[in-house]
């Protein structure tokens, strides 16, 4: 059960970012609504899986009181988010995922017609790393994925240290995940869907996920210091 925490929290973050893949690998000009609608549908299951990972975790830390169980669930999460990403570098991966994750969502919630989805070619002259002109992007992606991440996931295990502050805990994570929702918001969501719209955005996809990984390496390693 506590191996499905981890894997919901992973899979809950590996959809969030896969998301943006998808708007850039995949396009259909004349059904744009409808399979923008289908994507968010996709988006809206990653909170799903925050939900199995939130009372398993809560069960942990208030039923059984196990410090170390909770420190397990917490790094292993935040590894096998690691772990989900790297394939997103993939452009096969990508582009076929994301291809059969409509094609399947819209059978379900779709039209008779089928969606003529137009795929977009890999870039390969475009480098992973190179953000040099898009360090603004890099940076407010990485303090957006590390306060969502950190609101989520350590709040259980720093509970352990200030059994008596469990509220002021929960309030404090809701306000570091306000805040890292509205960097996303304002400053993250426009600019790589603005690239999109402009025919490009390859290399923005690629900063996010760079950056992602890196917000999970790091708490990793901060899991580590503190054991």
């Amino acid at each position: 059960m506590f191996t499905i925490a981890a894997i919901a929290y992973a899979f809950s973050i590996f959809i969030d970012v896969s998301v943006y893949h998808f708007k850039y690998y995949i396009q259909d000009s004349k059904n744009i609504r409808h399979l923008l609608a289908l994507i968010n549908i996709f988006q809206y299951c990653s909170r799903g899986f925050i939900l199995i990972f939130i009372p398993i975790i809560a069960y942990v830390t208030e039923s059984i009181k196990d410090k170390n169980e909770v420190w397990l669930i917490t790094i292993l999460a935040h590894f096998l988010v690691i772990l989900f990403l790297l394939p997103l570098y993939s452009y096969r991966f990508t582009s076929f995922f994301s291809v059969k994750v409509i094609e399947l969502l819209n059978s379900f919630f779709g039209k008779s017609k089928p969606v003529k989805l137009e795929e977009i070619k890999k870039q390969y002259r475009s480098k992973i790393f190179g953000f040099s002109k898009n360090w603004t992007l890099f940076v407010t992606n990485y303090i957006a994925g590390f306060l969502f991440s950190i609101s989520i996931t350590f709040l259980y295990f720093i509970s352990f240290f200030y059994p008596q502050k469990a509220l002021i805990l929960s309030s404090m994570t809701q306000v570091i995940n306000m805040f890292g929702s509205m960097l996303l918001i304002l400053f993250i969501d426009p600019r790589i869907m603005g690239a999109i719209d402009d025919g490009e955005g390859h290399k923005e996809i690629q900063i996010l996920t760079t950056s992602r990984i890196l917000v999970h390496i790091t708490l990793v390693i901060i899991l580590i210091c503190v054991r």
